[in-house]
């Protein structure tokens, strides 16, 4: 509907420069946003298959905040780095694309609550859990899941944005759990959300 609307704007005679570009932005924005849908169906319907390489749980870490936090500029971010993390045997660019949408979804649910208490909305970090595994949590300061919704976030096409497609974190979890992991969540109506994943540092072969 937006790009139909858009369409008929840059069809008018008469239409302002201004419009026209309105209406071409519009359809920048729906067309990138039909491309991430499509993508994330098509994800999520096939099999994952994992590129296992050499990787830094902290690098990923930091590379996946400035990716979320690119076109936002104003959710603050704390990134609590463990040193003792040791490198890692998985797919980065799998892991990475976990980070940033669960960091999209809270920079979301932070923008939709009203100011809170002082201190980074959100906050990452990183630890050894032992040799073997290590974790990386993000916690937000947002509007949080409501208790009845909590137990399905992790079902496919379930959302309660308008925009969402709830996909994104039903991906998330087969990446994890595909790299021999675990995604754990738990939030509050009004008082933020915490995701916790835990992963070996070597995972295991397809």
């Amino acid at each position: 509907m937006i790009i139909k609307t858009s369409l008929r704007a840059l069809r008018r005679e008469g239409a302002t420069p201004e419009q026209v570009q309105r209406a071409a932005r519009d359809i920048d924005e729906e067309v990138t946003r039909l491309n991430r849908i499509v993508t994330e169906v098509l994800d999520f319907a096939r099999p994952i298959k994992f590129d296992l390489a050499a990787a830094s749980l902290n690098v990923l870490a930091e590379d996946a905040v400035r990716a979320a936090t690119a076109g936002d500029g104003q959710t603050a971010v704390r990134l609590d780095l463990d040193p003792a993390v040791p490198p890692m045997r998985t797919d980065g660019e799998r892991l990475r694309q976990v980070l940033v949408n669960i960091l999209s979804n809270a920079i979301q649910a932070v923008a939709a609550s009203p100011p809170g208490a002082d201190g980074p909305p959100i906050r990452v970090w990183t630890a050894c859990l032992d040799p073997r595994h290590v974790s990386i949590t993000v916690a937000d300061k947002g509007i949080g899941i409501a208790t009845e919704d909590l137990p399905r976030i992790f079902d496919p096409y379930f959302t309660t944005r308008r925009t969402g497609t709830g996909i994104g974190l039903a991906i998330s979890r087969n990446i994890v759990e595909g790299l021999g992991g675990r995604i754990t969540v738990s939030s509050e109506r009004d008082r933020g959300t915490e995701v916790r994943i835990e992963l070996p540092v070597d995972a295991p072969m397809a």
